[in-house]
């Protein structure tokens, strides 16, 4: 602002000399070339009226050289109040143009980088509500299925007219064991999916219990193949309850769309990269996947993506296979 006001007095003020001096030395010109001359009176009036007329053109050139240079900072002004406008209306994605070099330009690249800061933060935290409720969707799925499991060693137990001791103490283990697997669920659940690593120096003997739980609970329903000859004894940080998690998982859909009058396989090998688990079934002719579905296959894809892993699915309609990848471990 300063510096346009200097512009236009420093203009002003050079147009003003110069149209008094000019004025009058073209009066001057005029009345030698006529033989006019002119007394102390009218020499005084002369330099009254350049003097006036010189002033009021300065002042009028001021006013419109000022308002010329200034009604374009004036536009930017409100270019960038507009650019404000926009951001406290949430839209943060709307950028102010930048124009020259000077004040109103650090303004606007102000503007802009809080503009981007809060369209960056914005997007993180719809990111992390979306990460915590699918959390909460997968968390809420897999407690789901030791609950199914108790609920079906429940009413086994209570179907049995006799139980020996040793069937009874199974039983009543394996409904301890998923209800602790539910207690460590909840707790995840309300730690916000807080990991607990373990350091296993023969994670071999984790895959084999693993293996032999998913034995135990399909067995006598249908006609198993489990392979664990190519897994050898590694060692490992494992999250158990993430394991089992898969286990439980391949478990439920196992239980809820395999074929019973075909195979089902379970492989467990290493490789030099990591861990490779891989279920194969027949499909039974149900209704299209159900969202339990869905939900089961995106929480083994989330616990396989906190080892750097990945999830592969081949279906066919009669045959259904996933490759669960472990590498980072």
């Amino acid at each position: 602002m300063l510096g346009i006001v200097a512009i236009c007095l420093v203009s002003a003020f050079f147009l003003f000399l110069f149209l008094l001096y000019a004025g009058i030395g073209v009066v001057e010109e005029y009345c030698w070339s006529n033989n006019i001359i002119l007394d102390e009176d009218q020499y005084y009036q002369l330099d009254n009226t350049m003097l006036s007329i010189s002033l009021i053109t300065s002042v009028v050139f001021f006013i419109i050289l000022f308002l010329s240079l200034f009604g374009d900072r004036l536009a930017y002004i409100r270019t960038i109040i507009k650019g404000v406008d926009t951001l406290q209306k949430g839209e943060y994605g709307h950028r102010v143009p930048l124009q020259g070099n000077n004040e109103l330009t650090q303004l606007a690249e102000a503007v802009n980088y809080l503009s981007e800061t809060e369209r960056s933060v914005k997007d993180k935290e719809s990111k992390l509500n979306e990460e915590k409720e699918e959390l909460i969707r997968t968390l809420s799925h897999d407690i789901r299925t030791p609950l199914t499991s108790i609920l079906a060693y429940s009413e086994l137990l209570s179907a049995k007219e006799e139980c020996t001791p040793e069937e009874c103490r199974a039983y009543v283990e394996l409904v301890q064991k998923k209800a602790e697997q539910i207690k460590d669920l909840t707790d995840i659940l309300l730690d916000g999916g807080h990991r607990t690593l373990e350091q296993f120096e023969d994670a071999r003997l984790l895959m084999v219990q693993l293996a032999d739980e998913f034995e135990q609970v399909l067995e006598e329903t249908f006609s198993l193949s489990v392979n664990l000859s190519g897994c050898q004894p590694f060692s490992g940080s494992f999250d158990v309850g993430e394991l089992r998690r898969i286990f439980d998982n391949l478990i439920s859909n196992v239980q809820k769309y395999a074929d019973p009058a075909r195979a089902v396989e379970l492989d467990v090998r290493t490789t030099e990269n990591g861990l490779i688990i891989r279920q194969k079934n027949g499909v039974r002719a149900v209704d299209a996947p159900t969202e339990s579905y869905r939900m089961g296959l995106s929480s083994i894809r989330r616990i396989a993506h906190n080892y750097d892993g990945s999830v592969e699915i081949e279906s066919n309609g009669s045959t259904f296979e996933i490759t669960i990848t472990l590498l980072k471990f």
